[in-house]
This record gives structure tokens, C-alpha cells and sequence, in this order.
């Protein structure tokens, strides 16, 4: 039987992220041993410390430490004694409701639970992704490792170490080597399958480290899921006793594949079959279907497209998709658990909905933007529709160091819905310029200040390295917030002139509640977050951060 990397060799306790010590800050304890994958997932709980001005120590054993050393909102690592003010041990493993709920949501309730004394509240589980943050110099030296191999390397770990519900016999392995591109490491502790590369280590911290470097990690629910996951490596997860899906968050780069059959035992929780306890029925994956998704997942220069959607008017869905199917390589239809998608032709596009209701907008283009595969993906409101040629010219402006595309829109009367948003010197937000003209000031391509989430051609890379879009907004200036986050980042902002879409307008807002509140709601949220920077750049265009 296969078992990953969960062993670490001896450590000296301690670490953590030295950078974020204040001594001025007060200290909260948090507990958390048991699987590696489990520590990583509750790290939110630092994550959350730290934004309300708390140090975080955590007590773990030594076996996890290699790992929690690159958590950044993680101050200090200390042994499994003394006291805790948080106990996040049995957090899930108890939860009544813990397959249907996920591990974020258990992990803070029972962190806000054991701080309600101290009139310390974290929060709800928004915009809670692990994060792991390796030096430099670290994933610079993993990926010298692999560079006389050919690309994309593929990182294949087959099992759990302690659960044997959690593995796939090595058989399936090789086939799936098979039938995926690149090259292809193995992250077992029994040798490789024939075809795969052995890295042969069973320390923790090396994998961890190599995992940095991986193009696509293929994982059981395990240990190495969740570091590549919390690097923000792209992930294709094997989902069997527990989903994947309420493990990680739907702000990384991760999709799930199940097996094969009508199992209605998946996501059963249990660490022993109680079918089979020496092959589960949830080891039967089609090795072609995890290979071509994987390959999917790697290959380059594809566009796909995303559309959120609630309660999306036939007619408006239809012509939607009529437009843009045939102008990039795949159409995903995302929704909350309470949207609903019309008895209509789809042209070719898969629907994927989400488990929880009342999503909003940000939430759930992060939950159809990781069902893409695209290196591009193009976000487009369901009440649009795209000239012919309008992706082409796009695709033009791509870039590694541009984050998003937007193009000129226009309402049916043709007047100008946007074109662009450039701030005037003192102006707070970022207005339409153009709005209701006919003819467009803008006539060459040009770097925006912040574009539209209307219709938008966004860089997979920079998503992702940013987290997505911030949960907390509605609906409404969220794509204002992703601008400026991209921006920050470092990425360029274009505006594409020529490129013409039509675009309803308020569509789906119009459906789902007062639009005024949530105009006032994502208002008052942006200018919390980014007043400072209008105050800082008042006769500056574009400002700039400091």
C-alpha cells in the first residue's frame, strides 16, 4: 500500500514568521496537531489574528513545523504543552455537520467560541485561503532540480499516510502517467510506477519545497494537497472519503475529480471502508479522465470564459453564449446553490454550482474562474454580447506583466455604458468616462487606472496570485477592489478601444435584491479599504502605492 510524505526529520521548535513579530501586539496560543493537511487548513485562524493586530504562536509537534515555518501570519512555533487560549484539536473531527460544512467555517467557529472571553470575534470564513510563503532562494533551488526535465512537471501523490481510504493503487498511477503531458514525480514512500519519476524523500520540509516548483500537483486528500494549494499551485484533487471541495478554498487553483460509478458513499468522512477495507470503491478512477483533465489543467495559450449567472433571463443567456462560444476554447456557467440556469441550448458550456446560496458576485466567478483551465479567462456578465472578433483583439494585448483587458462597451441604443475608468485629479472612486455619449474620447489602447467586470480578459497568473475577488463585496465595486489589488501587484490594466461588446446593464441586480443598498454597502467597503490611496494621489492619474 502507498503512503505519501508525512515524516519530517527533527526539527529545533520555533520559527514561524520572524518578519511579523511586534512585541507592541498581544499574543493568542492556537493548538492544532494531527495531519499536516489539517494544520494547514486552520492557519485561517493566524490569517484572522493577524488582520485584528494579534501575534499568533501555534503549538504543533515537530513533524509539522517544516510547514508552518511558511505561514506568514504564524509568529511563533511552540511544543504541545502549556496553555492554549485556542484548542482547534477535534475542531471538524467533531462537528455534527462536518460533511456539509467546510473547514474554514469549523475552524473559525470554534476559534471565535474560545475567544468570545477575551470579546475577541474573527469573523466569519471570508476571503479565508492558507497561505504558505517560501523564500525565494527556496523555490529558486527546487526548481534547478527539475530543469533538465521537460515541462510541465507534474507531481502525483498517491495516498494517504494515515488513512487507507485515501490512496489509489499504483496501477491506476502508471496509466495516468500514460496519458499526461510533461513529466511526471512521484510523492509515494513505496517506489514509483513505471513511467514516473521517484523523488525518494520522506522529508516533509523537501516536499514541500519541490511542491513550490510543480506546474500541476494530481492528489488524494492529503498532506501535499494542501501545501500546493496553500503555495497557490495549481491542483487536481482526487475527492473519495472527504470533498475536496470543503477542504480548499474557492479562491485557489484547484479542481475535483471523483470516481467512476454512482457512489453514494463519496465524501462519507470515515477513515476505514466499511465496503472494502483492503481496495474502497473510491479507488476507481478512470485514468484517462484525470489525465486529459490534468492536461487540460497545463496546456497553453487557451482562453476560456466564465459567466456567473442567478436568475439569467433565457433570451439574454442564449445570445450571450451564441456570441462567445465559438471565440474561446470553453464556456464555464457558474451559480449559487439558489441560481437557477435556463432549459436552453448551452453551445457547448458546462454549468457548475456551488454548494452554498447567496454567493454574490465576487464568490462566485472564484468558484467558476477554478473550473476553467484557460491561461486567460475571459469573465463576461450573462446580459452581454461580444462583436465576432472582439476575443481576437483582446488576445492581442496578452501579456505576462498585464492582469486584465477590458474593451468598450455600449447599451443597445448605443450609447457608451463605459469607456475605460480614469480618475480626474481629486476625484474619489473611479467614474465612467464617456458615460451615455456616443462617440469615445478613448481611440488607442490604453493603461486604466481600473477596468470593468463587465467584460473582462483576465491573466490566470495574476487571479490567483491575488487571491481572486474579496468575498466580502456583494455586488458592485469589486471589480474596482481587484483593479487596484492588480495594480498593486504590479500588473498593467489595458483598455481595447475596438473591441465591442453590448451590454444590458443591472441585469441580474435587478433580480436579486436593492440595488442602492448594494451600491451603498461595496461603497463604504471600498472607501475603507482604498481611501487612503484617493487621499494620497488626489492630483495623480494613475496614483500610485506606497
Amino acid at each position: 500500500m502507498n503512503r505519501c510524505f508525512l515524516f519530517a526529520e527533527p526539527v529545533v521548535q520555533g520559527g514561524g514568521n520572524a518578519a511579523s513579530r511586534s512585541m507592541s501586539n498581544p499574543r493568542i496560543i492556537v493548538r492544532r496537531n494531527a495531519a499536516i493537511g489539517d494544520c494547514v487548513a486552520a492557519s485561517v485562524v493566524a490569517d484572522k489574528l493577524k488582520e485584528r493586530g494579534y501575534e499568533c504562536e501555534w503549538q504543533c509537534s515537530n513533524m509539522i513545523v517544516p510547514v508552518l515555518r511558511h505561514a506568514p501570519s504564524i509568529t511563533s512555533l511552540s511544543p504541545l504543552n502549556g496553555f492554549a487560549h485556542v484548542n482547534l484539536d477535534g475542531a471538524y473531527e467533531t462537528h455534527p455537520f462536518r460533511r456539509t460544512s467546510h473547514f474554514s467555517d469549523m475552524f473559525l467557529a470554534r476559534a471565535n467560541s474560545s475567544l468570545m472571553p477575551l470579546g475577541i470575534d474573527l469573523g466569519k470564513a471570508v476571503n479565508a485561503r492558507p497561505r504558505l510563503v517560501l523564500p525565494a532562494q527556496t523555490t529558486a533551488i527546487a526548481k534547478a532540480k527539475f530543469n533538465d526535465y521537460i515541462r510541465p512537471w507534474i507531481f502525483l501523490c498517491p495516498a494517504s499516510f494515515w488513512y487507507r481510504v485515501r490512496s489509489v493503487p499504483n496501477w491506476i498511477w502508471e496509466e495516468v502517467a500514460r496519458h499526461t503531458i510533461g513529466t511526471k514525480f512521484w510523492l509515494g514512500a513505496s517506489p514509483a510506477p513505471s513511467g514516473i519519476i521517484d523523488l525518494g524523500s520522506k522529508n516533509i520540509g523537501d516536499v514541500t519545497a519541490w511542491l513550490s516548483a510543480a506546474d500541476l500537483v494530481i492528489s488524494v486528500d492529503t498532506g501535499p494537497l494542501h501545501i500546493a494549494a496553500a503555495l497557490g499551485k495549481k491542483v487536481l484533487a482526487l475527492g473519495q472519503s472527504s470533498s475536496p471541495e470543503l477542504h480548499l478554498s474557492d479562491q485557489r487553483d484547484f479542481q475535483t475529480i471523483w470516481p467512476e460509478g454512482d457512489l453514494t458513499c463519496l465524501n462519507c468522512q470515515e477513515n476505514l471502508c466499511k465496503f472494502n477495507t483492503f481496495l474502497p470503491p473510491c479507488q476507481t478512477f478512470d485514468p484517462g479522465k484525470v489525465g486529459r483533465r490534468a492536461n487540460e489543467m497545463v496546456r497553453e495559450n487557451r482562453i476560456s470564459c466564465v459567466i456567473p449567472t442567478f436568475a439569467a433571463s433565457p433570451e439574454q443567456l442564449s445570445r450571450c453564449l451564441q456570441e462567445v462560444a465559438p471565440q474561446v476554447d470553453e464556456v464555464v456557467l457558474t451559480c449559487a446553490a439558489d441560481g437557477v440556469v435556463p432549459n436552453i441550448p448551452l453551445h457547448g458550456a458546462r454549468v457548475v454550482k456551488s454548494w452554498r446560496s447567496s454567493l454574490g458576485f465576487g464568490k462566485n466567478v472564484n468558484f467558476g474562474f477554478r473550473h476553467t483551465a484557460g491561461d486567460w479567462v475571459l469573465l463576461l456578465n450573462d446580459d452581454c454580447y461580444l462583436s465576432r472578433d472582439c476575443v481576437k483583439q483582446l488576445r492581442e494585448l496578452c501579456a505576462p506583466d498585464v492582469g486584465m483587458i477590458a474593451h468598450l462597451l455600449r447599451y443597445p441604443n448605443g450609447k457608451i455604458y463605459f469607456a475605460g475608468r480614469k480618475r480626474k485629479p481629486g476625484q474619489r472612486g473611479f467614474p465612467h468616462i464617456n458615460h451615455n455619449d456616443f462617440i469615445p474620447d478613448i481611440t488607442e489602447p490604453s493603461e486604466m487606472e481600473a477596468v470593468s467586470g463587465t467584460s473582462v480578459l483576465i491573466n490566470r497568473k495574476a487571479f490567483y496570485e491575488i487571491g481572486g475577488f474579496d468575498e466580502r463585496f456583494m455586488m458592485y465595486a469589486e471589480d474596482d477592489d481587484i483593479s487596484m489589488r492588480m495594480r498593486q501587484a504590479g500588473y498593467k490594466l489595458l483598455y481595447h478601444p475596438t473591441a465591442l461588446g453590448v451590454h444590458e446593464g443591472s441585469a441580474t441586480a435587478k433580480k436579486t435584491g436593492d440595488i442602492q443598498r448594494w451600491i451603498g454597502e461595496s461603497a463604504k467597503l471600498m472607501e475603507s479599504l482604498w481611501g487612503w490611496y484617493w487621499d494620497t494621489n488626489r492630483n495623480r492619474v494613475p496614483g500610485v502605492f506606497r
